[in-house]
């Protein structure tokens, strides 16, 4: 099946990462393509819904899995965002077990996501504050060669819920399987620092992308390039703790290596230069992102610029 017989609302939606996941369509290396994603809810959430009412099994929907032409298990993948069109609303919302507080009831929010002005008392009520605008892809990765649940994260990809993964970005993978198996959903409209009520503000959108194939070097952690060129990589882990250990274990290897210094003086650098930002920590795997200040993040290139755009 080609792209063009599957875009946009025709593409399939799966909820289970496999790695033997049938491939609902196929890119070339260098294309350009548009996917449509659902909200995070699966489109069931609105101000006038009970929880109860909601199929939960129909939650965090990706599109894909997208076949990529030449691919194979090991190769670098890079996915660059094109271009967003968010839906006009957003919700943020969270239920019993969902967030850092421990909630005990269903609550929603509606965002207009041009605006992002903050109503806790609906449309019609005064502005408490407007949001800073953060459109990104709150999930995107490749198949692993683990069952996974779509809604969660690895060293492939998926929930990572990294604002800076917008328009302007890319983000190299290593895949895991033949063909990477690219997905994406759960697009933000903006979010804060740990999502630490469970969600952004949920939307769906068009997202026009290009994907890259870089054949196979040493395994990367997530890396991101954000809209202004800076580099950052993808710590995971049980914890924050857990995932700031193995992003700074992760540029201290870098440092060390790319710029042939002994690994106490790259840590010692490190511990200078580090940035932090985290991204998510109400999952069972937590994110954070991390970079280097004094334009030493190029030493967490993915791949050489010469490689680019095979």
């Amino acid at each position: 099946m080609t792209l063009e017989q599957t875009h946009l609302n025709t593409f399939g939606h799966f909820y289970e990462l496999t790695p033997d996941a049938e491939m609902t369509a196929s890119v070339e290396p260098g294309g350009e393509f548009t996917v449509r994603t659902l909200d995070s809810s699966g489109g069931q959430i609105r101000t006038d819904v009970d929880y109860a009412d909601l199929d939960s099994s129909k939650f965090f929907p990706v599109v894909g899995p997208i076949n990529i032409a030449g691919v194979k298990r090991g190769d670098t993948v890079g996915i660059e965002i094109l271009e967003m069109k968010l839906d006009p609303l957003a919700h943020t919302w969270t239920r019993p077990g969902l967030g850092l507080l421990g909630q005990d009831r269903f609550a929603v929010m509606a965002v207009d996501t041009e605006t992002l002005e903050i109503r806790p008392g609906g449309p019609a009520s005064p502005v408490l504050a407007s949001a800073e605008a953060k459109a990104h892809v709150g999930a995107l990765g490749l198949l692993t060669d683990t069952v996974e649940p779509a809604r969660t994260l690895g060293h492939y990809g998926g929930n990572i819920d990294f604002s800076a993964v917008g328009v302007g970005s890319t983000v190299w993978l290593t895949a895991s399987v033949d063909g990477g198996g690219f997905f994406i959903g759960d697009i933000h409209a903006t979010i804060g620092d740990g999502e630490v009520c469970g969600t952004g503000a949920e939307t769906g959108a068009e997202v026009r992308l290009r994907i890259h194939r870089h054949e196979a070097v040493e395994p990367i952690l997530p890396t991101v390039r954000d809209i202004d060129g800076r580099l950052w990589v993808i710590g995971i882990g049980s914890s924050v703790e857990e995932a700031l250990k193995e992003a700074t274990a992760y540029c201290v290897a870098r440092v060390a290596e790319y710029e042939g210094i002994d690994k106490d003086a790259a840590y010692l650098s490190v511990g200078m230069l580090l940035t932090v930002k985290v991204c998510q920590v109400v999952n069972p795997r937590t994110s954070v992102a991390v970079s280097l200040d004094g334009g030493l993040d190029r030493v967490l290139r993915a791949v050489e610029a010469t490689a680019a755009n095979s």
